[in-house]
């Protein structure tokens, strides 16, 4: 028995602008004078949530200093 070829995964890269940020499942973006941090949420049947960070989180993102993963973290999202 043979199976098919091996499929192998793309790195989705993240992608920095002056005032946007968009990553494979996640996106941050200053809209009027708030900044908006828009994912993909783990609840069951999930969905697209968002919520409002600080403009020193989006520098810190926009800078490397820190992730999508962190803003989880420090804003307790799901």
């Amino acid at each position: 028995m043979k199976l098919g070829k091996k499929i192998k995964a793309t790195v989705r890269e993240t992608r920095v602008e002056e005032d946007r940020i968009l990553g494979p499942t996640w996106s941050i973006e200053k809209i009027g004078d708030q900044y908006i941090y828009e994912y993909l949420s783990g609840e069951l049947a999930g969905g697209i949530k968002q919520h409002p960070v600080s403009r020193a989180d989006f520098e810190a993102v926009h800078a490397g200093r820190m992730t999508d993963y962190d803003l989880a973290l420090k804003y307790d999202l799901s």
